[in-house]
């Protein structure tokens, strides 16, 4: 992934880790840390916004239209990232208030977590809350999708993650890792961590002039990951090559029993092909999956923390993530093959502008108006997000602009149901999942490809989403 500013792009190189089982308590210390710290700006952030909501309401109790009571309400401070590091640096080693407990001859300190950890993981905690407020305010005022208010992070319901600017690929071997650690000899000393492989593409990332300027380390499933943000020069602009212009335009259509169907012929690995089988990736794997999570459920015990639940609980957790893990891993992996296929083959790549989120909406209704075939609706949205037309549409999106490919997104509607020789449209054209048969001019195709075509069609004859006043995106 790339992102592009002022002549630079930012890479993203991500290489998996290999910690010891100490460096693990490190990794897990660092994560529960920078959840810590983004719940503590969050508090701060949180009790500013009620304040001014409270004023707000108080204008609209007297008479006030909402409209003119948000122009009118209060000025209410709400610290900045600076302001809540500085907060936090002035009460971090204060005292607990109250009375002792039994068997206690001092009151512990009210944050003790923070120590060992380096200050840059808790000033990124404290950005990433900026961040989350920013988004949610401005969300009105821009393009997508409209954000929600900021939640706190709660403890095994969030990504184990920091990030950190001290962390570097020692060039000797290409196989370690060094994260920083704290100046004060009693805190966390720099260490390193081994990695899965030789980070072969980092280092020629770095040799050719990239600054590493800020590493996210995370947690997926059961495998710690190191994320590189590289800044390097921007390439000169990339021209489509002579067999990607004599390959034209391709038209996808993405589906849940065939991830996708294209109009012309894709060269893979097995030859030319136009329908690619979904690989199922979560229901090879939801045998598995049901039989750890029943025994988690079985288990667990209320009202008890997570540290506290027993042995077998954790086993069963730590299985169910493992899965997870693979499951997104292989899924990310097909995305990825199927959406290099097609940028590097043809020239211009039409989609379809799907909402997936009005796709995967519920259809259990209300309790006065209950929906119908919810079940089946469940499922239906299940393989649709286990396909992932979101990750793929945005695969292709950043990978076009590598190699001087357009995008176009069209309008979806009926592009299963016209048929693509002589444009008559008619539901009972298409006789079943995978037929389709023209009741005007006969003409018989597999639906799927069918739809491609069209969607072909409509990318060529301009008919893309902008005219109908959607946020269809095209570009070169």
């Amino acid at each position: 992934m790339t992102t592009t500013e002022q002549n630079t792009t930012t890479i993203v190189v991500r290489e998996p880790l290999d910690p010891t089982p100490a460096q693990l308590l490190i990794l897990h210390r660092y994560a529960n840390a920078s959840r810590a710290c983004f719940n503590f700006a969050f508090g701060l952030k949180h009790d500013a916004q009620q304040r001014w909501n409270r004023g707000r309401d108080r204008l609209v109790a007297e008479g006030m239209s909402r409209e003119e009571a948000n122009r009118k309400a209060p000025k209410v401070f709400v610290p900045r990232g600076s302001d809540v590091q500085r907060i936090f640096l002035a009460v971090r080693d204060k005292p607990l208030c109250g009375p002792l407990r039994e068997g206690e001859t001092g009151r512990p300190r009210r944050y003790p977590w923070w120590k060992g950890v380096n200050a840059i993981v808790c000033q990124q905690a404290f950005r990433d809350a900026d961040r989350a407020f920013t988004n949610w305010k401005s969300s009105g005022r821009r393009s997508g999708a409209a954000m929600g208010y900021p939640r706190p992070k709660r403890k095994g319901g969030c990504r184990d993650s920091f990030r950190m600017s001290s962390v570097r690929l020692v060039s000797t071997d290409l196989r370690h890792i060094r994260i920083g650690g704290e100046k004060d000899p009693g805190g966390q000393q720099a260490f390193l961590v081994r990695l899965h492989r030789p980070a072969r593409r980092l280092a020629r990332v770095v040799a050719a002039g990239g600054v590493v300027k800020m590493v996210t380390i995370a947690r997926d499933g059961h495998q710690w990951w190191a994320s590189f943000n590289v800044r390097i020069a921007a390439p000169a602009p990339v021209r489509p090559t002579r067999r990607q212009q004599d390959a034209g335009t391709v038209g996808v259509d993405l589906g849940v029993a065939v991830i996708a169907a294209t109009s012309e012929p894709v060269i893979t690995a097995n030859g030319k092909t136009q329908l690619f089988d979904n690989p199922r990736h979560l229901d090879n794997a939801v045998r598995q999956l049901t039989k750890w999570q029943r025994r988690m459920g079985r288990r667990h015990v209320r009202r008890l923390p997570a540290h506290r639940q027993s042995a077998g609980w954790r086993e069963a957790r730590d299985q169910v993530a493992r899965l997870s893990g693979l499951v997104a891993q292989r899924r990310a992996s097909s995305q990825h093959l199927l959406t290099k296929q097609l940028v590097t083959q043809f020239a211009h790549v039409a989609l379809e502008d799907l909402r997936v989120k009005n796709m995967t909406r519920s259809a259990r209704g209300t309790q006065d108006a209950p929906g119908r075939n919810v079940a089946a609706k469940a499922g239906l949205n299940r393989a649709i997000l286990d396909v992932g037309f979101g990750e793929i549409r945005r695969q292709i999106e950043y990978k076009a602009e590598r190699h001087g490919v357009q995008v176009t997104a069209v309008n979806p509607a009926y592009t299963s149901q016209t048929c693509h020789r002589c444009g008559h449209v008619d539901r009972k054209s298409r006789r079943t999942r995978s037929v389709f048969e023209c009741t005007r001019c006969g003409h018989a195709t597999h639906a799927d490809i069918g739809a491609a075509h069209n969607i072909k069609h409509r990318a060529l004859d301009g008919t893309t989403n902008q005219e109908r006043g959607l946020t269809g995106r095209t570009g070169a």
